[in-house]
């Protein structure tokens, strides 16, 4: 069983993808503690939550996904969130389960706020890959599976000394999507290219021939830079250990090569486009799903005319949320102006002890005791002068010392005053933002009313025409047909 996640933002994004049904034959939604109905929406109120803790990281997302070989049932889908919620500390979190099946294969992903409602902190996610292979472990043994072994677990490093190493990766699997070209296409590409060169610059020219560019990595002696600006491990791509590399390239000397994002840099400046650093191990969660993407701000229409009754229920439930909206920001400011006074106090005190400490340090150094506070009276008796020019050097230097602690506290009020001016004034546009999204929705669902009702209308009318229709073709009928005559 494999289990695997991390923290991350973009809420947004995570929806859509958690609803993907291009990529996906089954989504359902199994549990979502929310008031709402929507997980976009719900997630967005999670990682607001998030950002008054000062976390930018709201949301924990993890997958998991049995062995092919066994069936899961409800009941063991829920038992396996309860176990990996109780190992990742998330117990009593709201969360959303979805689950996806793709050819035949079910797996769900489950996402919890971090935000603890009581404390306003975030839930720690430190060593949760750990708690992923406990959970992984339990539920193997409580389910009859197979165990998977798992590389973050000591217990199958010593079972287990290598990993096997997959070919493919998630990361390579998602640029062979963006690139159109497959991963065993431009494998075999390069090894023909690799044969038919007899040493490492013949190989250079013949990659550079083929639009790639052969430059130094970060980690790795050679990557190589695709057409669409991705890194790749030369060693990796040719199926090569690092040292046959090394021996295949002796002849290419590396100090003249690119670096590895030089070279990424200026070929995703020629194609305009940018592409990962897959030189650089990716981020947990971007295994599981998209990273954010801005989003356009919707655009306001014109708002339409409706039926006095229609436009007195409307009016009062958007004001009804609005007021909402309203009351939200008031509690989420409140809250993050308590944090940034929180904050403040801990620096000032901070500072404060630390002035202190150093005129403790001050007054201790001045009181001479002892065979050196001997031979200081001493000298002072030969020389009267000297005791009062040590004294207004005491009293100088202290002087100096207080006012230099006093330009230190200001000048951290006047930081953290910044600081918190900047946060609150972000805090206000992102509220600023939400309120015209929310005046732009509420135009739209006043237009859809309208075209609504319009249609209704419509169908109404035509609803009457034919009824006239109707009765018009009876009434001809009738002056037709002769009236009937009755013999007496």
């Amino acid at each position: 069983m494999i289990i695997k996640g991390g923290s991350r933002a973009g809420p947004q994004q995570l929806a859509a993808h958690l609803q993907r049904t291009d990529t996906n034959e089954h989504v359902s939604v199994l549990e979502l503690h929310s008031g709402l109905d929507d997980l976009a929406a719900t997630f967005r109120d999670w990682q607001t939550l998030s950002e008054a803790t000062r976390g930018r990281k709201g949301l924990y997302h993890v997958n998991i996904d049995p062995d092919a070989r066994y069936d899961m049932t409800p009941q063991q889908w829920a038992r396996a969130v309860e176990v990996l919620e109780h190992e990742l500390g998330l117990e009593g979190q709201p969360r959303a389960v979805v689950l996806h099946e793709k050819k035949g294969r079910q797996h769900i992903h489950i996402v919890w706020a971090r935000t603890d409602l009581e404390t306003m902190t975030m839930r720690s996610d430190g060593n949760n890959y750990l708690a992923h292979e406990r959970a992984s472990l339990k539920l193997e043994r409580e389910f009859g599976h197979e165990h998977v072994p798992g590389k973050h677990a000591k217990r199958d490093r010593t079972q287990q000394p290598e990993f096997p190493r997959a070919d493919v990766n998630h990361g390579e699997h998602q640029r062979a999507e963006r690139t159109g070209q497959s991963i065993a296409d431009r494998r075999a590409q390069l090894a023909t290219l690799r044969e038919a060169s007899d040493g490492g610059m013949a190989f250079k020219a013949a990659v550079e021939d083929a639009g790639y560019i052969l430059a130094q990595g970060d980690k790795r002696d050679f990557v190589l830079i695709g057409p669409e600006g991705s890194v790749y491990s030369l060693s990796r791509e040719l199926k090569m250990k690092a040292a046959e590399v090394r021996a295949f390239m002796a002849d290419v000397d590396r100090n003249t090569l690119p670096t590895a994002s030089e070279a990424a840099q200026q070929r995703r400046a020629d194609v305009g486009t940018a592409a990962p650093n897959d030189d650089m191990p990716p981020a947990p969660v971007d295994d599981i799903a998209p990273a954010p993407e801005p989003q356009p701000v919707p655009e306001v229409i014109d708002v339409p005319e409706l039926s006095p009754a229609v436009e007195a229920a409307l009016a009062e439930r958007q004001q009804q949320e609005a007021n909402k909206l309203v009351a939200w920001h008031h509690a989420e400011l409140g809250q993050l102006e308590h944090v940034l006074s929180l904050e403040a106090d801990d620096k000032l005190t901070w500072l404060a002890r630390h002035q202190q400490v150093e005129r403790d340090v001050f007054k201790s150094e001045q009181k001479r005791t002892g065979i050196d506070g001997y031979i200081n009276a001493l000298q002072n008796r030969l020389n009267p002068g000297r005791g009062a020019e040590q004294r207004q050097a005491r009293d100088k230097a202290w002087k100096q010392m207080h006012a230099r602690h006093a330009r230190e506290r200001a000048d951290l009020k006047t930081l953290l005053d910044q600081n918190s001016a900047e946060h609150i004034e972000e805090l206000k546009e992102r509220h600023d933002q939400q309120q015209r999204d929310q005046q732009a929705g509420f135009a739209l669902e006043r237009t859809r009313y309208a075209e609504d009702a319009a249609r209704a209308a419509r169908l109404l009318e035509q609803v009457e025409e034919d009824r006239r229709e109707a009765e018009r073709q009876r009434q001809q009928g009738r002056a037709a047909d002769p009236p009937s005559r009755h013999l007496k």
